[in-house]
């Protein structure tokens, strides 16, 4: 080799190291900048309100309690992720998506793995998880511990960023109170027709509780009242006298000792169910991010599946599936259960809804519905007369509704079928008297008691098929009533002709 290639190759090299050093210090200089939590929040952006948050948070320096700050690598990428190709990969990802366009909506919410939270210098898991703490502005009591392991959420396992995550443009991110009544107060609402007679007290009045099989009670498991709340000791009767011994003081303890169900004063303290929604037209729901697929969304009601797939591997938002519940009391306490008639009046027009659709009374005996039921005809059509009854006005039947449908001639129609029903009701309750002191008679004059008892089974056979159309109101289908008012006819003959002979 010359001295001039010598040189040369010298000369190659030294230019190669140096552009090996000049690249692995802009490398190293880069990669410290890129790392930085101002490069995150001041040269990107896009992440502008993420990073103001993050400095009015707990996290930042000026808002920590010793001074010290949790940098954006910390908890995104942890101590085991800060330097691994994932995390570059991860961020030129993020890079190359914003020079794209830089209008882009950002990406979803990031997985905040919990070692990540619990490194050393930060949080520590004996330090806060038996503390007690203030939730909320009624300071409801709250401990981490109970939300730890496999058994917080109905065998699921819960993580950090479970309840942790961002809800506002003010905080980086916070527990919203909304995903404490999700899984708490995930309920049915009670109403009467779930309500059992739980218990007689001495003086024989009867106790309903809501208990049965309805998920609701305010009094057990993840529901109960004091497990957020400190039940008040102070007496609620406003009348009572300090110094009456005679008058015993009521609290919210003396009531739960007494098994008194809280939604005797606190029906309504709770609104939404947490439904999920699959899908439809106007709300995705699985589909928001998942193809149309039918075995998909067969496995929607698979609840220990759904959560593994979504909250234990933390791919989704609790309210990504699930509608809101809502928890506070109501500005009016009557107007819930006034504008509710299902409270009090359980299957309600059940007899006329019967008459309508010809559904079988008696022995499987039905008949054709009424004439406009193939139309869906409903009770609005009809009843289209506003009335006032016991001091409130409600909806009636008018002739007018059906000119409106037919012909000024229809105007008496329903005047016509309501005298045609009346008399038929009056001719059959007329025969079901007679067969009463028919019975009456038999009784005195000793009759055997196996006569006796099937002739009470056919009045009462009789009578049941009369106040289907009597309370039902017959017109609602003229021609089934009147073959119901036949059949009570043959009930009540035949119970005369068994005791008379």
């Amino acid at each position: 080799m010359s001295i001039k290639q010598a040189l040369t190759l010298k000369g190659i090299l030294i230019i190669a190291v140096g552009l090996f050093a000049f690249v692995g210090a802009s490398y190293g200089g880069m990669e410290y900048y890129t790392s930085q939590s101002s490069f995150c929040g001041g040269a990107c952006h896009i992440m502008d309100e993420q990073n103001l948050a993050w400095k009015n948070s707990k996290h930042h320096a000026s808002k920590s309690e010793n001074g010290t700050q949790a940098e954006c690598v910390d908890c995104h990428f942890g101590p085991d992720g800060k330097n691994t190709m994932k995390a570059k990969y991860e961020g030129l990802r993020h890079l190359f998506a914003y020079l794209y366009d830089r209008n882009a909506p950002l990406p979803i919410r990031p997985v905040i793995e919990d070692k990540n939270c619990l490194q050393s210098g930060c949080h520590s898991t004996d330090k806060f998880q038996d503390k007690e703490l203030k939730f909320t502005a009624k300071k409801v009591k709250f401990k981490h511990k109970v939300h730890f392991g496999d058994k917080a959420l109905e065998g699921q396992k819960l993580a950090c960023d479970t309840c942790h995550f961002k809800t506002t443009e003010q905080n980086h991110f916070e527990v919203p109170k909304d995903i404490c009544f999700l899984c708490h107060l995930k309920l049915d609402k009670p109403t009467l027709d779930k309500a059992v007679v739980a218990s007689t007290t001495a003086n024989g009045i009867k106790r309903i509780s809501f208990g049965r099989e309805t998920h609701v009670n305010f009094n057990q498991g993840v529901s109960k009242c004091s497990t957020c709340h400190t039940i008040p000791t102070k007496p609620l009767q406003a009348q009572l006298s300090e110094n009456d011994p005679n008058v015993k003081p009521i609290t919210h303890q003396t009531l739960q000792e007494r098994e008194v169900p809280c939604e005797s004063c606190h029906f309504d303290v709770v609104k939404g169910d947490g439904r999920v929604d699959t899908g439809n037209v106007v709300s995705n729901g699985c589909l928001t991010c998942h193809n149309r697929s039918e075995k998909l969304i067969s496995k929607a009601q698979d609840k220990t599946l759904m959560h593994n797939k979504h909250v234990e591997a933390r791919t989704a938002d609790c309210f990504d599936c699930h509608e809101q519940v809502e928890h506070k009391n109501q500005p009016d306490h009557y107007d819930f259960v006034r504008n509710d008639c299902q409270l009090c009046h359980l299957d309600q027009h059940k007899y006329q809804k019967l008459l309508l659709t010809g559904a079988p009374v008696l022995d499987g005996a039905k008949g054709a519905p009424q004439l406009m039921d193939r139309v869906n005809t409903n009770c609005m059509a009809c009843h289209v007369k506003i009335k006032t009854k016991r001091g409130h006005s409600v909806r009636a039947g008018s002739g007018e509704a059906c000119v409106a449908c037919h012909t000024d001639k229809h105007n008496n129609m329903l005047k016509d079928w309501t005298t045609s029903v009346e008399r038929e009701v009056k001719d059959v309750m007329e025969v079901g008297e007679e067969a009463k002191q028919a019975l009456i008679v038999a009784e005195k004059d000793g009759v055997s008691l196996k006569t006796i008892i099937e002739a009470r089974e056919l009045i009462a056979s009789g009578t049941q098929l009369v106040d289907v159309v009597r309370l039902g109101n017959g017109v609602h289908n003229k021609k089934y009533s009147i073959k119901i008012i036949d059949d009570a006819f043959g009930y009540f003959e035949d119970a005369i002709d068994l005791v008379k002979q």
